[in-house]
């Protein structure tokens, strides 16, 4: 994806802007961007179709999180073209903390965080949204889509579960370098983000984070002891299984579409 230069006339600040492309795939891609004194981030997203999102709608959360001060401030926004302009963190991420206890109790805090906000989104169904990656998967590749739809029929009670059990705003893609602890909270990366199954949330934390058995024993003692929800390693099991479907089902719509995209 070409970097959206029309962006850079609405900027407080003008120079010869360093673009640096630190992250790419089909659902949105992003660049820092400096010009010797000033840096910002710049994320376009794209594909919101097939990745189950409204037009605009992740750039709408990430301006209701920044005005609530959980994400980065946005600078400019165009929901149109999918473009958004936010400040350049310079704190530090809970990736950066050497010792693997502490830094399982870190992203405990920041899921309790997210956990707490109350945010006016739209609310999303996991099981639709799953399907609207199957749709397209099924229109790019007719016997993935099938076999996609055919392996969600079999986790139809947890799908369930998620959407008849208790709701938090969920974050949904906690990854220890989305979170930055230090000087303030600020979280990054929200575009999967909306009210869902708390459970689900810290099943996809501990997937993306790859979290060993100690460090899940600190991870949950930090949370249950304000949650709202308590939950328990024999719950998640069930629940980090649907994560890894769905993250499965992603890869491959992901890979379909870069396919169709290089032709």
């Amino acid at each position: 994806m070409a970097f959206p230069t029309s962006c850079l006339a609405h900027l407080p600040v003008h120079g010869v802007w360093k673009t640096h492309a630190i992250g790419h795939d089909l659902a949105n891609s992003t660049w820092r961007i400096e010009n010797g004194e000033h840096q910002y981030i710049v994320k376009q997203y794209s594909h919101d179709t097939e990745f189950g999102r409204q037009s605009g709608e992740a750039i709408q959360l990430d301006q209701l999180l920044a005005e609530q001060g959980s994400a980065p401030q946005v600078i400019y926004a165009d929901q149109d073209a999918g473009v958004v302009v936010q400040e350049f963190l310079n704190g530090d991420s809970v990736a950066n903390i050497f010792d693997p206890i502490q830094r399982a109790e870190q992203l405990a805090e920041a899921q309790l965080h997210v956990h707490q906000l109350q945010v006016d989104a739209r609310p999303w169904s996991l099981s639709e949204r799953v399907q609207a990656y199957c749709n397209a998967l099924e229109d790019l590749l007719p016997g993935r889509g099938r076999d996609a739809r055919s392996d969600c029929e079999s986790y139809a009670d947890l799908f369930a579960a998620w959407e008849h059990g208790p709701k938090v705003f969920c974050h949904h893609d906690l990854n220890a370098e989305h979170v930055f602890f230090r000087p303030e909270l600020k979280i990054i990366d929200w575009e999967y983000a909306g009210y869902g199954h708390p459970a689900f949330d810290v099943a996809s934390t501990m997937v993306i984070n790859d979290l060993y058995d100690d460090e899940i024993d600190a991870f949950l003692e930090v949370y249950n002891q304000t949650a709202e929800y308590m939950l328990d390693r024999e719950e998640l099991r069930d629940w980090v299984r649907l994560v890894a479907l769905i993250n499965r089902i992603w890869f491959q719509l992901q890979e379909a579409l870069t396919a169709t995209e290089s032709v």
